[in-house]
């Protein structure tokens, strides 16, 4: 069904009509008394510059005699000191090869008042620019699509919307899934293009949309960033894109809705295929997509297609044996994924992420396996990067891009020893050549001499743990020897030798200590996580550390209803390490004037955070980045003074990572402060 004929609705009186679509297109109107006794004559000025004012008069149909009445409209042109003066006719048509023109100053015209619509209101002009735009680049931008209605029946997009838009003149036609915005855009276009060519035989709509951007196309309003309407928009003939998936809205009558499916892996490829040239490079990336599945993942995404392929476009081409897939690849991906960061990181939503955030979050999803509480709205559907809720990579080649540059600001910020801290995959070292060779040489070279060092000192923990192990046996028999030794001496020779014995036990009880946290470190933690309540546990620790040192007052502030994701043994071996350690290091301190130990917990979005201080007297700077190092001890025992055994730090370490948490000192304390981060778990009820 072919739309209506335009109808302007004069109601009696075609003159105040006319003026009031003036006053719509934000003209002022104006009446003057005419020459001819009981005439008005009316007109309308534009409000920009130059200020061009125009006479009408509305003409009920064609005249008969046009040279006439072109004529006699120049005469009160010149009169009145118009810029133009013209004839808007309500019924007919022109003759063939007459055209109006409404842009030459001091000039008299003829229009039918469909057309003179479409020209007052700018739709006209719209759609025009719309075309130059678009039309070198639409080739290239828009992808074709699959689709699928709510009856199940599949479609394809470009044909559907174009019957659309010839036969449902009242219907909204909502477009969602991949690729809804090109999809739109293109059907502007192609709608735009059959105006510019027969403007004769369309209805426009005159409509505005507050806060909305609107194309005024044939029969059709599309409507761009228009996606959340709280319920069916009242104006049919509109046509817009939506992420919303309401029931409600996209089941009301009147409204259509066409449902994008994904491209599959040959459509992605042909497209590429036509857009590579000169061969070579289309062979390159066809092997990166065999080679790689974040690759392939990445260039699968609608709103990366034109972007990538200008990346490809953009490097050199190499032999194709002259450099490895790998290194191609991660040369694409940087340049690719660079180049989007740069333009868009100051608005991907509400929280408004920057391209440091995203290295931050790749940070913390390759230590712990899942973010921080941080959320972002970088849109997944268009670059591909991010899950659906924006808080984590999607795309391991994308994450180690921006590790990559994470080490490069940890580096240039004067943090050298990033390599040390972590172990990263090879990958992220490829993209480090890339984006910052000079970083990467640094890197290079304080690794090899770190890597060096970490031998030495890996060779001595070895050396050190196999010979605590082998003392697991004789520590039995040392205790029965000294209680044989004991009981075959007298009372005077033992009140004698009190002393040497207390020294031997004190020394049996640190092996005995020594090899039970060998033990525990040599296994590692074992289990399956669950949610465990965090309150009892702790006083659980607490309780006989107490009663063993009573000179050291204790408070606990961790809420009750604090639960963590943790393997339960591991997490009471953590505890009981750190707890032990801050009561020794109360214990052997020289300037505390006060014992006590603090434990307190907090949670912040999805981590929980369990703090423990003391008043010792601290750790020394110097030593702060090798406290958590298995035998790095400073309570060395000695007048009834506990002795460490260098282990317990390091076994809490190992626990907690294994356990997906954080661990670390807290130097912005005054006091001593260790804390562990643990994913929190589910709250009961």
């Amino acid at each position: 069904m072919k739309p209506p004929m335009f109808q302007l609705e004069t109601d009696g009186d075609p003159q105040e009509a006319v003026a009031q679509v003036y006053r719509a297109a934000g003209f002022e109107v104006e009446r003057r008394v005419g020459d001819a006794p009981g005439t008005v004559e009316w007109f309308a000025s534009s409000t920009g510059f130059p200020r061009v004012r125009t006479y009408f008069r509305v003409l009920p149909k064609v005249p008969e005699d046009l040279a006439r009445e072109l004529a006699e409209l120049t005469a009160i042109c010149q009169v009145t000191g118009s810029d133009r003066a013209i004839g808007i006719v309500l019924e007919g048509e022109l003759p063939e090869g007459y055209e109006p023109n409404l842009a030459t100053a001091t000039s008299a015209a003829l229009i039918t008042v469909r057309q003179w619509v479409l020209e007052v209101t700018g739709i006209a002009t719209k759609a025009r620019e719309l075309v130059r735009t678009m039309d070198a680049a639409a080739a290239g931008l828009y992808f074709p699509r699959r689709a699928r209605l709510t009856s199940g029946e599949e479609v394809d997009a470009d044909v559907f919307i174009a019957r659309w838009a010839d036969e449902s003149v009242d219907s909204t036609l909502i477009v969602v899934g991949p690729g809804k915005r090109t999809t739109v855009s293109h059907a502007a276009w192609s709608l735009a293009r059959r105006f510019e060519e027969r403007p004769d035989v369309v209805t426009p709509p005159i409509m505005s949309y507050a806060g909305e951007r609107s194309f005024h196309l044939p029969s059709v309003v599309v409507v761009a960033d228009a996606r959340h309407y709280d319920r069916p928009p009242p104006t049919r003939s509109l046509l817009y894109w939506s992420d919303r998936s309401d029931k409600t809205l996209l089941t009301a009558p009147g409204i259509v809705v066409l449902r994008l499916l994904p491209p599959r892996a040959d459509e992605i490829e042909r497209w590429f295929e036509r857009h590579l040239e000169p061969r070579p490079p289309f062979d390159r990336f066809l092997a990166a997509r065999r080679a790689s599945k974040d690759f392939a993942d990445l260039s699968n995404v609608l709103g990366n297609l034109v972007l990538l392929r200008d990346t490809i476009r953009a490097l050199p081409t190499p032999a194709s044996d002259a450099t490895p897939i790998e290194a191609w690849i991660v040369a694409v991906v940087a340049a690719h994924v660079g180049q989007v960061a740069s333009t868009v990181s100051q608005d991907w939503g509400r929280d408004r992420a920057s391209a440091s955030d995203l290295e931050d979050l790749a940070l913390e999803q390759f230590a712990i396996g899942k973010a921080a509480s941080r959320r972002f709205l970088l849109p997944w559907e268009s670059y591909g990067w991010l899950d659906r809720e924006g808080e984590l990579f999607s795309n391991q080649l994308v994450m180690h891009f921006f590790l990559a540059r994470k080490i490069v600001r940890e580096v240039r910020a004067g943090h050298d020893d990033v390599l040390l801290r972590y172990q990263f995959p090879r990958e992220v070292f490829l993209f480090l050549t890339v984006i910052a060779p000079d970083v990467a040489a640094r890197l290079t070279d304080s690794a090899v001499a770190g890597m060096e060092q970490r031998i030495r000192e890996e060779a001595e923990r070895i050396a050190q743990l196999g010979f605590a192990h082998r003392l697991n046996r004789p520590v039995g028999a040392m205790r029965q020897h000294l209680g044989e030794i004991r009981d075959a001496l007298d009372r005077e020779q033992q009140a004698a030798l009190v002393r040497p014995f207390a020294r031997l036990e004190e020394e049996i009880d640190y092996i005995e200590r020594l090899t039970e946290k060998t033990r525990i470190w040599e296994a590692g933690p074992t289990g399956t996580k669950a949610n465990v309540v965090l309150r009892p546990l702790v006083e659980d620790e607490l309780a006989p550390l107490t009663r063993r040192y009573t000179e050291v007052d204790t408070l606990v502030e961790v809420p009750s209803e604090l639960h963590v994701e943790a393997i339960s043994d591991a997490l009471h071996e953590t505890l009981h390490c750190l707890l032990e350690n801050a009561f020794h290091a109360v214990l052997c301190s020289t300037r505390a004037t006060v014992r006590r130990i603090v434990v307190s917990g907090s949670r912040t979005g999805d981590v929980i955070r369990l703090e423990i201080r003391d008043s010792g007297d601290g750790v020394n700077p110097g030593d702060r980045d090798r406290i958590f190092e298995p035998f790095n001890t400073n309570k060395t025992g000695g007048a009834g003074k506990p002795r460490g055994t260098g282990l317990g730090l390091a076994i809490a370490k190992r626990f907690v990572e294994r356990m997906g948490g954080r661990i670390g000192l807290d130097p912005a304390h005054e006091e001593t402060c260790f804390f562990i981060e643990l994913v929190a778990g589910k709250e009961d009820g």
